[in-house]
């Protein structure tokens, strides 16, 4: 049975963390492409719609783009991606304990699937997160966040999490960067960086994963096209 999600605890531990090998890509900022850091100009979430639209994914895309580019932790250039890279949160973290984590420390990624499944979106499909901990994986990559079920030695991530991660990145090659899963472009975050993310038993499942990541791929290119991700679809309501 995965653990309980311990909320507060498990955001602290997550926050505390040195070893995650997140980040911009560079100790220097400077360095870093021009950023607009522009936020979401309205804080009040009764006020109407968020500005910026989250993927026009078929399922439920939970939206938090506004709100992670008010944190300053991504830089608004967009580049072209060539593969996704899956991490995992160091914790039993909800979508709302992510963007707590992030608030405090100089990270992001694009997507987090949680516990069960469900999705959000945290930067725009095709801009830099500081994600990997390198400056060329942040450029090329579109990074896929995944809930622990444990927490360490093994770091495990459930089932339902890390199948509906796989499934998140068919329809990123699909739909966004044009090319089929395969080793050579579907990595872990320790692909990029001296980190173990996205943890042992994410290792030891590799092959499982790549093959439902495939399954996606092949559903979603025979499928009716989707608009692409610039197409500014309507956003989904965020779930709280």
């Amino acid at each position: 049975m995965p653990e309980k999600n311990v909320g507060d605890e498990d955001v602290k531990a997550a926050i505390e963390r040195t070893d995650t090998g997140d980040g911009p890509g560079t100790d220097n900022l400077d360095d870093l492409p021009e950023s607009d850091f522009v936020g979401c100009a309205e804080d009040d979430a009764g006020a109407g719609p968020q500005a910026t639209a989250t993927i026009p994914y078929d399922c439920p895309v939970a939206n938090f783009i506004d709100e992670l580019s008010a944190t300053g932790h991504v830089t608004h250039t967009s580049y072209k991606k060539t593969s996704v890279t899956l991490h995992h949160n160091a914790g039993r973290l909800s979508h709302q304990d992510v963007l707590d984590v992030w608030t405090v420390r100089p990270a992001s990624a694009h997507f987090d699937v949680d516990a069960a499944g469900a999705v959000a979106q945290y930067v725009k499909v095709n801009e830099y997160a500081w994600a990997v901990g390198n400056t060329a994986g942040n450029q090329s990559s579109i990074s896929i966040e995944m809930a622990n079920a444990t927490l360490a030695p093994n770091w495990t991530v459930g089932e339902a999490t890390w199948k509906n991660a796989a499934r998140l990145a068919g329809w990123l090659f699909a739909e966004v960067i044009g090319e089929r899963p395969s080793r050579s472009n579907l990595f872990y975050h320790h692909h990029w960086s001296s980190t173990v993310c996205a943890g042992p038993y994410m290792d030891r499942i590799y092959d499982e994963v790549l093959a439902a990541a495939q399954v996606s791929y092949d559903h979603f290119k025979d499928a009716h096209p989707t608009p692409r991700p610039d197409a500014e679809p309507v956003a989904v309501e965020r779930r709280r």
